[in-house]
């Protein structure tokens, strides 16, 4: 059995759950046109009316009756009467909501100074300062599970989830002496002092 089937993450399933509506309700171009002419009008003139946004797409009233359900259900638009109004900050909600469940980012504090080299809980860039190069280094090898011997192929995609040059990922925790390695076939993580909490 390969270690990463056991190693499944916890997952906010409400969060996942409420992306997954959000990302429904714009997969189709007439959602995604009526969001858009919806915030639009926002724009123009403050809440926009449905016969206005019925007209500014080109759609009869029951039809888009109909697809602003699935908007206002998705908590893209809300309606108040016959008044609509585009929430579009609601996908940024999501994205930063769906971000704190990466792998990194379950690791690494909101509050910690690392979180400026991270962009939705994936590296964005190294650290200059060594001990902030550590600490990073630190909250990679808690991405490895402990007393298991493991191939590069798995050591990658382990290390994928913070970032796309794996090669530098894998570097970095052997120069700072994170991991046994035999050549490629075999990485085993050493035992991390202390918490592995990044600061």
């Amino acid at each position: 059995m390969s270690v990463l089937a056991s190693s499944s993450l916890p997952a906010d399933s409400v969060t996942f759950s409420k992306a997954a509506d959000a990302l429904s309700a714009l997969s189709t171009g007439r959602r995604l046109g009526i969001l858009s002419a919806v915030a639009e009008l926002n724009a123009a003139a403050g809440p926009a009316r449905l016969a206005d946004v019925a007209q500014k797409v080109g759609l009869d009233l029951k039809t888009l009756s109909k697809e602003v359900v699935r908007l206002t259900e998705a908590g893209l638009v809300t309606r108040e009467g016959a008044s609509l109004t585009a929430r579009p900050e609601a996908l940024g909600d999501l994205a930063a909501s769906l971000a704190e469940h990466t792998a990194l980012n379950r690791i690494v504090p909101p509050d910690s100074p690392l979180r400026r080299y991270l962009s939705h809980g994936r590296i964005t860039g190294l650290p200059k300062r060594p001990e902030d190069l550590e600490a990073l280094a630190l909250a990679l090898a808690a991405l490895l599970p402990e007393d298991c011997s493991l191939t590069e192929n798995e050591v990658n995609t382990l290390l994928a989830q913070a970032g796309d040059d794996v090669a530098r990922l894998r570097r970095l925790l052997a120069d700072f002496a994170l991991v046994d390695r035999a050549g490629s076939a075999e990485y085993r993580r050493r035992p991390l002092p202390g918490p592995t909490a990044a600061p």
